[in-house]
């Protein structure tokens, strides 16, 4: 229904063209290039002597590493302008040409050797600082010695050291020590790990003191510096200070390249689109002096590759062949969804579910008005509405959007329509009853009920008849009949007898009813036995699809969401609304606002997330599951990057 037809192509042209023509392919962002089958593999090398080309696109991928390397680094000193700052600007506008040419004429690689520069001073700077910063924690408990450990060796009569012990072991050291009763000790310093101490004694007592040390498990003191501690700590914080200034005046001089950003996000794009166009020449057919491109493309985008490749080639240096699309392609070929500006934000929704084979039909037309009616009837809020109108509606109109952004914001602004359609339905405005309404939340329940499973009733028949359409045109007539028309008029009979019986008490509505329902029952069953070799086992399968029907009562159960979260949206807004009227006059007009705000905030997101996983969840499991299949793969053509600038064709 609305999935672009391909075309298969196959272009062949003189190696000296290669680059020049992957060029032009990529710039179209639409050509999906595939290997060359293995018949046309055969049937052109039996032509000509095959030749392998083969070229490392490990130095572009090396390069593009590189580049971002250096700009992600640079990214910490020049900070990027936030996200709402880029979408207002918009990105550069260039065509593929000029991206190129400005990439060529700027030294890219003296820009990532000067980053890459400040970056190893940077981190030699950050070692050389931890290191202090350790000596310095070293230095500040000692601090108190006045005098070099070194000095101590120099002593003929007496025994001097100084050491460290673990502090638990505090008290019973200096006991000890008091005890032996010719020995001096001294306390330097003492934390939670470890205490430290001078102990001296007479040269004669060495064996008593060792013995006493050992004990302890005294460790003596390491100390690889020149001068006392007092000294070097003052080196150390020099020295810091020192760093922390290097330190600055580089980061300075990072700050300072104002211009290297934009070369290097230019570089980006270039290197990436250097890397896929060489990647795409890994699926290329090469001969001595030709080469072979085989593709996918959207048939009504030929003319804007012919007219590219007459541009940068040359209309005579290229051949190319156009393939139909056949029956035995279509697992194969790459669906592209094509929908008018109206439908195509909806896309998304059948794209998060699977797009469509080929042979299929694009589901999104058909689920577009199922899929604003249902969210607008769960949601149902005048003002959540408007909010959402605005605030989409803003962003479509100020900010600069890539298109995935812009198509999602667009499908929750044609959302907000139906929000605000039931919300009047409704006469629901912030949980708040407007003085003119349809139908009352709080009072018409039944009826809010019945038109759930109305819209319910309506998509499903919408699904089946789409399944019999669907496999009319494949060529299943049988399957046409059983699983979409016959359901489709059995339950069309079921929903007259329960009109005819229950609502308008119409005998003659309720036997057409009965006899509709009835005669496409046993048609279910003579066409599957009909259509089956094994007659017995056909009957049997066609009974069971009539057990089936217990199946589409539970698909019109599931339809009861839309009341009831429609229902439970409004009465949280309206509970919310009554705790604010619970306070005092002034309060209300100041607390009162802001919890007004904070509540109704957190039932707005409340409310649309369930109703988008929920609408979702009709839209799969009880409309998809009627007629589509889906299994489709999308068009991976040759593009280029497009993050940082936009890229036009040429005028």
């Amino acid at each position: 229904m609305a999935i672009a037809k391909m075309k298969k192509l196959t272009l062949l042209a003189e190696q000296s063209n290669k680059d020049l023509l992957l060029k032009a392919v990529q710039e179209l962002q639409r050509v999906e290039i595939v290997p060359v089958s293995e018949e046309d593999e055969e049937a052109i090398l039996t032509q000509v002597e095959s030749e392998s080309f083969s070229r490392s696109q490990g130095e572009y991928e090396t390069q593009l590493q590189e580049v971002r390397h250096a700009l992600d680094y640079l990214r910490e000193y020049i900070p990027e302008p936030g996200l709402m700052a880029r979408m207002r600007k918009g990105p550069e506008t260039m065509t593929l040409q000029e991206l190129e040419k400005s990439v060529e004429q700027t030294d890219i690689q003296a820009w990532v050797e000067k980053i890459n520069s400040k970056e190893e001073q940077l981190n030699e700077l950050q070692e050389e600082r931890k290191l202090l910063v350790e000596q310095e924690e070293y230095l500040r408990k000692w601090s108190s010695l006045s005098f070099h450990p070194s000095e101590l060796q120099s002593f003929r009569m007496m025994n001097a050291q100084v050491g460290t012990i673990n502090s638990e072991m505090i008290t019973e050291f200096t006991t000890a020590a008091k005890d032996a009763g010719t020995i001096y000790y001294e306390e330097i310093f003492r934390t939670n790990d470890d205490a430290a101490f001078l102990v001296v004694g007479p040269s004669e007592e060495t064996e008593t003191i060792n013995r006493l040390l050992l004990e302890f498990q005294f460790t003596p003191i390491d100390y690889p510096f020149e001068s006392v501690p007092a000294e070097e700590l003052k080196k150390n914080l020099k020295l810091q200070e020192e760093l922390r200034q290097r330190k600055a005046d580089l980061e300075k001089e990072l700050r300072s390249y104002k211009k290297a950003p934009r070369d290097l996000e230019l570089a980006e794009e270039y290197y990436y689109n250097l890397s896929q166009r060489e990647t795409a020449k890994s699926l290329l057919l090469n001969t001595t002096n030709l080469f072979v491109l085989s593709g996918w493309l959207e048939e009504e985008k030929i003319p804007n590759l012919t007219r590219l490749i007459e541009d940068t080639v040359g209309k005579d240096q290229v051949a190319i062949i156009e393939d139909e699309v056949t029956s035995a392609d279509y697992k194969s070929v790459p669906i592209v969804l094509k929908n008018n500006s109206f439908v195509e934000p909806f896309e998304t929704v059948t794209e998060m579910y699977s797009l469509p084979q080929y042979d299929e039909i694009d589901p999104t037309p058909l689920l577009v008005p199922f899929q604003i009616l249902f969210f607008g009837m769960m949601s149902a809020d005048l003002g959540y509405g408007l909010i959402l109108w605005a605030a989409t509606f803003a962003a479509l109109k100020t900010l600069h959007l890539k298109d995935g952004m812009k198509k999602n914001l667009k499908f929750f602004h044609l959302l907000s329509y139906g929000v605000m359609g039931f919300g009047l339905i409704y006469g629901s405005f912030f949980g708040f009853e407007l003085p003119f309404m349809l139908l009352s939340i709080q009072e018409d329940v039944i009826p809010v009920l019945l038109l759930s499973v109305a819209f319910g009733f309506i998509q499903m028949m919408v699904g089946l008849v789409t399944n019999g359409i669907v496999k009319n045109k494949q060529g299943q007539r049988a399957s046409s009949y059983i699983d979409g028309y016959a359901w489709a008029m059995i339950l069309t009979g079921i929903l007259l007898w329960v009109l005819g019986s229950m609502v308008f008490n119409n005998s003659i509505m309720s036997t057409i009813g009965i006899l509709l329902a009835a005669v496409n029952a046993v048609g279910i069953l003579f066409v599957s036995a009909l259509a089956s070799k094994n007659k017995g086992l056909g009957l049997a399968l066609g009974a069971y699809n009539i057990y089936g029907i217990s199946g589409y009562v539970g698909d019109i159960v599931s339809y009861t969401r839309l009341m009831a979260l429609g229902v439970s949206g409004a009465s949280i807004g309206m509970a919310f609304n009554m705790i604010v009227g619970f306070l005092p006059t002034g309060a209300r007009f100041t607390v009162g606002i802001l919890l007004m705000v904070a509540l109704h905030a957190l039932n707005i997101f409340l409310t649309y997330l369930s109703a988008y996983v929920h609408t979702a969840r009709l839209q799969f499991v009880e409309f998809f599951g009627k007629f589509y299949e889906g299994g489709g793969r999308p068009l991976n053509p040759l593009k280029t990057l497009e993050k940082h600038v936009s890229l036009r064709s040429k005028d």
